[in-house]
């Protein structure tokens, strides 16, 4: 009896530290990863903020040679193939739609306001790569939440101008994704943007087919409630079960799952040595 709880006890602790090293091995992350920055990229995502940064303060000040100069030093600094390893392929190509946009502008001599909202929208983008976790366009939760409830309110007024009245409330819903969309795609997957906009599209549909009384009341409201939950997941930092992780460092070496497994081989040899002695003596007893 002795000898076979000398054997089942390694035998559990083998089978024990096999399933933990093979469980954080393959563990699904809870949350969308933190980014683990060498030095030099990092001071090259400081730069390329710092650039968006003056660039919107050209836009704000309306000073078009400094903003051309900072376009132009945005479109070199994108080009570096390192940064590129971070973040969304859709965030890189609006980031660059947003930088060509700002460019157009000056050269057309449009009005301040067409290049200093694509600006922000750089800005906010360039802020979302540096600091993931602490990103400004997350802020924007609040804003955007608090657009929808007005959207909700004004269309469920009993004045006979709710859609119209809903209808002016999605101009701001609309501005905020514009401008936080580039960002968001940086550090979301893809299919939740999609899937905002396309709830958006049918609610402003709906609302539009109700100030012409072709709709239904629960239809827009129902509407309006998606959006909020599509909203919602937006934000939302943890990754479904279908979601790639969107920062993807370098796999680094993990100790724990090394020292369990080495613990595992190692007991599990000493267990089966064991049974083999047992198994040719089973009932030996040591001469003294």
């Amino acid at each position: 009896m002795f000898m076979k709880i000398r054997i089942v006890i390694p035998m559990l602790f083998c089978i024990a530290m096999t399933i933990g090293s093979v469980t954080s091995v393959f563990a699904a992350p809870a949350s969308i990863r933190a980014v683990d920055y060498t030095s030099a990229v990092k001071q090259e995502l400081l730069k390329l903020d710092e650039t968006a940064d003056h660039l919107y303060e050209a836009a704000y000040t309306n000073n078009r040679q400094a903003g051309f100069k900072y376009a132009q030093q945005l479109k070199r600094q994108m080009k570096r193939d390192e940064l590129h390893r971070f973040g969304q392929t859709a965030g890189w190509r609006l980031l660059e739609e947003s930088v060509q946009s700002v460019e157009t502008t000056l050269r057309s001599g449009k009005p301040t306001t067409d290049w200093l909202i694509a600006s922000a929208r750089i800005h906010l983008t360039t802020d979302a790569l540096l600091r993931p976790q602490h990103a400004l366009w997350l802020q924007y939760e609040k804003v955007m939440l608090e657009d929808l409830r007005r959207v909700n309110q004004a269309w469920n007024r009993q004045t006979g101008d709710g859609a119209v009245a809903a209808r002016a409330a999605m101009h701001s819903f609309t501005d905020h994704l514009s401008k936080i969309e580039a960002a968001a795609a940086m550090q979301r997957p893809s299919e939740r943007i999609t899937e905002l906009k396309e709830r958006m599209k049918y609610t402003n549909v709906l609302l539009e087919a109700g100030m012409k009384e072709q709709t239904k009341q629960d239809w827009t409201g129902d509407s309006i409630h998606d959006l909020q939950s599509a909203l919602a997941n937006l934000f939302a930092d943890r990754l479904a079960a279908n979601d790639e992780p969107v920062f993807a460092p370098p796999a680094a070496a993990n100790p724990i799952t090394w020292s369990l497994l080495l613990g595992a081989i190692i007991t599990g040899a000493l267990t089966y040595t064991a049974w083999k002695k047992y198994r040719h003596v089973p009932y030996g007893v040591k001469k003294l």
